[in-house]
């Protein structure tokens, strides 16, 4: 991408959307290093299950390298615990919404509605237990008297929750397991034939993206080391310079 073209880029406030996808939200990191890199700094951020734990670590004013190290300071299985998770998140991050540097929503789906809300103040802790909160293996979390379960549920790529922030322009981290399957076997949200097999919130996520990015990431990075978080992370740095080259092209 031409210098210009960045320097455009870099005087717009730019919003950066964190998928869901469990472990494979640790390609989330490589994407804001290659990010930084290239001086592209989110101004809002917002981030669906795994994605709100990253997006609240960039939102902290943590660098890409201490998010990693963070990463592997767990045996990640773990977090799927929602009370670990919360020890987690306190030991590593500011306590309220308050204290992080830039603004930031963790997005939850609100029970029985199922419908998608974008937690923007209080504890953050149990705001991002609450996005992580995985259908059928999470009990709901009760949180200011609601009803919460996995933000995947109504809303897996948060791109609106970035726009409700003030993003005017939004780059989205997709890590999400069916959209990788389903675009693995030639299936595309803008399709009207097939792109119904994706639900309407990703749909309307897409839409609103200015630049989408999509780590191809292998099954072996699912594995719980070192190693695969080094290779998770270089697949979404890879993949956010793909992306980049391909938005010079438009």
């Amino acid at each position: 991408m031409l210098e210009k073209d960045l320097d455009k880029l870099r005087s717009l406030r730019i919003g950066l959307a964190l998928s869901g996808g469990s472990v494979r939200g640790l390609a989330h990191i490589g994407v804001i290093k290659a990010l930084t890199e290239i001086g592209l700094n989110p101004s809002v951020i917002a981030g669906t299950s795994v994605g709100s734990l990253v997006g609240a670590s960039i939102a902290a004013g943590m660098e890409w390298h201490e998010i990693a190290e963070m990463a592997r300071s767990v045996f990640w299985p773990e977090l799927l615990n929602g009370d670990r998770l919360e020890r987690f998140c306190e030991k590593y991050l500011p306590k309220t919404f308050t204290e992080l540097k830039l603004p930031f929503a963790a997005v939850a789906t609100l029970l029985p509605k199922r419908q998608a809300i974008a937690i923007k103040t209080g504890q953050l802790a149990s705001a991002i237990n609450a996005s992580c909160a995985i259908r059928f293996l999470r009990r709901p979390v009760i949180r200011e008297g609601q009803k919460l379960k996995d933000g995947g549920m109504a809303c897996v790529l948060p791109v609106l929750a970035c726009r409700e922030l003030g993003a005017d322009f939004v780059i989205a981290s997709d890590v999400w397991t069916l959209s990788f399957v389903l675009k693995q076997i030639g299936c595309k949200p803008e399709n009207n034939l097939n792109g119904k097999l994706y639900p309407l919130h990703y749909r309307q996520a897409i839409e609103n993206t200015q630049m989408l990015i999509q780590p191809q990431i292998p099954a072996i990075g699912y594995l719980p080391s070192d190693a695969a978080i080094k290779r998770m992370i270089s697949i979404g740095e890879q993949a956010t310079y793909k992306a980049l080259s391909q938005l010079s092209k438009v």
